[in-house]
């Protein structure tokens, strides 16, 4: 069965496998790999990066990558996708929307997301936002101001667009070409900070929902009291989505 969710960890103090006999916890950033042979506190890890450039700490990331949770959780919905293919195999709808879907859950790179919150200043002033890292193998992923947001779901492919400051999510939706199946009441916002919103768009439940820099925008398939896989998958897929590891 399907976990309802992946467990995130609050904090980096559960501990991961060791990589080496040398070196207890492994991070990279930018490509560059930063070893310790103790558990670094947060702030300690940013230091040597945090003043290069004018990162935009909303979208910082730290992926485990020793977890095995985020690929288990791809298997389990490749497999309820195969499921309905098989079962809808003559509704050309389903079949597109669920093919589309398959070929990009295929194409992700995932890497588990610990849900923290990555600030220099705020980690080197504030002890709870200052976590030790456990053992194990990690990604810490920094960027500038994005100016993209990644769109994807019921979409004939998943595209990536500008942001554009004071554009609501229906405007976007606009731009993309939506599968048959896609839902047409509601799209969920998949914020930088890891955060899930869900945001009205049909012309009677609209609402002013502006999309950040860096976010995902899904939209799910239509759901069936008939057959309630169809929630399932836009379920998993929401909750997959926070654990890519994103340009």
């Amino acid at each position: 069965m399907m976990p309802s969710k992946l467990r995130m960890s609050a904090l980096l103090l559960t501990a991961g496998l060791c990589f080496t006999a040398r070196s207890a916890v492994q991070v990279t950033i930018d490509n560059k790999l930063y070893q310790y042979d103790n558990k670094p506190r947060l702030a300690e890890v940013l230091a040597p990066v945090a003043l290069e450039r004018n990162w935009y700490w909303p979208a910082a990331a730290l992926y485990q990558l020793d977890s095995p949770e985020p690929e288990q959780l791809r298997a389990e919905l490749l497999a309820l996708i195969g499921e309905l293919l098989a079962q809808y195999q003559g509704d050309a709808a389903a079949q597109q929307s669920l093919q589309a879907i398959k070929t990009q859950l295929t194409s992700w790179r995932l890497a588990k997301r610990l849900a923290i919150s990555i600030d220099y200043d705020a980690a080197r002033i504030k002890p709870a936002l200052n976590p030790r890292f456990g053992n194990g193998a990690y990604l810490l992923q920094l960027s500038t101001r994005p100016n993209h947001i990644y769109l994807f779901g019921a979409v004939e492919t998943e595209v990536v667009l500008e942001h554009r400051p004071a554009t609501p999510v229906v405007d976007y939706i606009v731009a993309a070409n939506t599968t048959a199946l896609a839902e047409q009441s509601k799209a969920m916002i998949i914020l930088p900070a890891n955060k899930m919103a869900t945001a009205g768009v049909a012309y009677w439940n609209q609402t002013y929902s502006e999309v950040m820099p860096g976010a995902q925008l899904f939209i799910p398939l239509k759901t069936s009291m008939l057959d309630t896989r169809f929630a399932k998958l836009n379920q998993g897929l929401s909750e997959l989505a926070m654990h890519r590891v994103l340009p």
